[in-house]
């Protein structure tokens, strides 16, 4: 079986490079606040504990997308993980791309292939095209795989910027025409296919409905041996203080 590409080093190189584009000052006072030191804490602590019982876990208390998350869930430990992956554009753009994305991570399995997009836990807000570009790029990059985009640390309704709250097919299908037409490539999915699947791909975890399912697995979890124990107790309680610390 093939084990996830990431450790807890590239997840922090990854951040690191990050920091290297924005300015240092921003990432003072430990990160706090910062959504891309929370994904990293997060995902650090979710890459290395039991998946079965805490990823699996996670993903099983999100909503929406209920086939798809299951099929995820089901594949948690041959699950690749990739923080930070860097830009994204439809495959089916030839040339200079058109569209780029950059998802905070991407999740593989054999049968499925996830986007995910995380929000800071003050005043997260989306981009007015964010969505639609991310999900046009999505399904167009799963190739066969079964397509999920997660958001992670946000709950319907969402906050547009310029937009207000609106809820998840709104919020796509504000925008998701315009950026259709100007990507003006027939090979990707239609509008109307794409409206007709949002309720199948998209899926969403607040902040404190992860907290709360890693404290329920933590709590439920015991190998006989203390040791082990004790080191799963350790990172669970890391992910719970990140959460905390930036809250």
């Amino acid at each position: 079986m093939e084990t996830s590409s990431t450790a807890s080093s590239s997840i922090v190189g990854k951040l690191l490079e990050e920091i290297s584009w924005e300015k240092a000052k921003d990432y003072r006072a430990d990160g706090q606040g910062r959504e891309n030191v929370l994904t990293a804490e997060v995902l650090i602590g979710l890459d290395f504990l039991p998946r079965t019982e805490f990823l699996a876990a996670v993903v099983g208390a999100a909503s929406g997308a209920d086939a798809a998350r299951s099929k995820l869930a089901a594949e948690v430990e041959e699950l690749q993980m990739h923080f930070l992956p860097g830009d994204f554009s439809p495959s089916a753009s030839g040339g200079k791309p058109k569209l780029v994305v950059q998802p905070d991570a991407i999740f593989k399995t054999p049968s499925t292939y996830t986007l995910v997009e995380a929000k800071r836990i003050r005043y997260g807000s989306f981009q007015p095209e964010q969505l639609a570009r991310e999900y046009i790029t999505l399904m167009s990059r799963a190739e066969g795989a079964v397509p999920l985009l997660l958001l992670l640390g946000v709950a319907p309704p969402i906050r547009v910027k310029g937009n207000g709250q609106l809820g998840i097919a709104e919020a796509v299908g504000r925008f998701l025409g315009p950026v259709l037409e100007r990507l003006g490539d027939p090979a990707l999915p239609s509008e109307s296919e794409l409206m007709e699947r949002i309720q199948e791909v998209f899926c969403w975890i607040s902040w404190p409905d992860l907290d709360e399912r890693v404290r329920e697995a933590a709590a439920k979890y015991g190998v006989g041996r203390h040791s082990a124990n004790a080191s799963v107790q350790r990172v669970a309680s890391f992910i719970r203080n990140a959460i905390a610390w930036h809250a």
